[in-house]
């Protein structure tokens, strides 16, 4: 990570807008030249970021995505900002707008709820854990490909995921209202047919896929 004073960060931001932010500061910025700036606030005391930065797992993050063939942003640097407390990243953005912002665009979404299932099954597949896993932070391209965003929370397998971690992943995705809704207005089965057929989950381990499923998803999915 390259280490930035104050007067360099100060000159790196003149111009930008401010994208997100909370009571501790300002967390994503667009800087002048479009370039995307995220700031991670540094945890006083021992904690894992301090062995390991979130900016430095951003980067990894989207480093490993590129190397299995998954769309996502391209880090340009990751930087150390002593002076305000933060460690950062600029990254070039991926084309496209979030899943939850297409799917408000269209009055049919059963399409694109469909086909982002068997992306989600592809991501298993290459062994992909994405934490962060909600269609804020899943982008339909021009093309009508998907990537993914904010990326400091991947986590790889080097084999297909075990359903343990198919079920917790589906956990995530399940937690946020908006995202729930649109899967249950597609209706569930589809999403959960199209997952599966795209999967390697066998015959056999269906039935014991779905019933976790069954134990961990909200009740107004049964």
């Amino acid at each position: 990570m390259k280490r930035l004073d104050l007067a360099d960060y100060e000159r790196m931001v003149v111009g930008a807008t401010v994208l997100a932010g909370d009571t501790h500061g300002n967390k994503l910025l667009q800087l002048s030249d479009g370039l995307m700036l995220k700031l991670f606030r540094r945890k006083r005391g021992f904690s894992s970021d301090v062995i390991w930065p979130y900016a430095k797992r951003f980067a990894r993050g989207a480093r490993e995505l590129r190397e299995r063939q998954i769309q996502t942003v391209e880090v340009v640097g990751t930087y150390r900002v002593k002076s305000i407390g933060r460690d950062a990243v600029v990254y070039c953005p991926l084309e496209g707008k979030s899943l939850r912002q297409a799917l408000r665009d269209l009055d049919n979404q059963s399409d694109l709820i469909t086909r982002f299932a068997a992306f989600f099954a592809r991501l298993h597949e290459r062994g992909i854990y994405f934490r962060a896993t909600h269609f804020g932070n899943v982008v339909v391209t021009p093309k009508g490909e998907f990537g993914l965003i904010d990326v400091s929370e991947v986590y790889l397998s080097r084999s297909a995921l075990s359903l343990s971690k198919r079920v917790r992943n589906f956990k995530v995705i399940f937690r946020y209202r908006e995202d729930r809704e649109a899967i249950l207005a597609s209706g569930f089965e589809s999403f959960l047919d199209s997952y599966l057929e795209n999967s390697s989950v066998s015959p056999g381990d269906r039935q014991s896929f779905v019933r976790r499923l069954w134990g961990v998803l909200p009740l107004d999915i049964l």
